[in-house]
């Protein structure tokens, strides 16, 4: 090789034997976005895998699908009838509690009356506006002179006396938890 045409390489027109080189990025380009193509099909397959691979195990028949229909039917009239059994039961509950209720407060009002029997004062009898005459008395018949009038007994009724009440207490009284004070000795004693 000539040693002056190596030194002007960069310059000189490239010899015959050695390929011009080409451009790859549209290759490289291809492979990148064939390889994420391929990636995202291979996550969705990932996820989703009843869609290429068949299920293990035998496929159900027409058989198996209504003997559990039919168990199923059976399993939800059962829970229909325990239900309406736990609603009737309930029902009569609250009929109860209806039923102590109505008792109790029948009780509360008769016992309010008489609460208000007891606290309210004694009628009060007002004197007849005229008075009445005591019934006579069967007297021998005698004739007498004069007969004088037999006075008219008015009836007055019992004044009810009140009941006897304990004395005022006398002494210190503790208002609102204070502690009592004792009083000093009077001073000679």
């Amino acid at each position: 090789m000539n040693t002056e045409s190596s030194l002007n390489w960069p310059n000189a027109e490239p010899p015959a034997l050695v390929p011009t080189p080409r451009r790859r990025w549209p290759l490289v380009l291809v492979v990148i976005v064939v390889l994420s193509l391929a990636g995202a099909g291979g996550s969705y397959a990932w996820l989703n895998p009843g869609l290429f691979i068949p299920t293990a195990g035998r496929t159900p028949t027409e058989v198996d699908t209504v003997s559990s229909d039919k168990a199923v039917l059976t399993d939800l009239l059962a829970a229909q009838q325990k239900t309406t059994d736990d609603l009737a039961a309930i029902d009569r509950a609250i009929a109860d509690q209806q039923e102590q209720l109505k008792a109790i407060v029948s009780q509360l009002a008769s016992l309010s009356a008489k609460i208000d029997t007891m606290t309210s004062p004694p009628p009060q009898t007002q004197a007849a506006p005229f008075p009445t005459l005591a019934p006579a008395v069967a007297a021998p018949t005698v004739p007498t002179a004069h007969a004088t009038p037999v006075p008219t007994a008015h009836v007055v009724p019992k004044q009810r006396k009140p009941s006897p009440r304990a004395p005022n207490p006398t002494g210190p009284i503790s208002v609102g938890g204070a502690p009592l004070s004792v009083a000093p000795d009077a001073p000679g004693q």
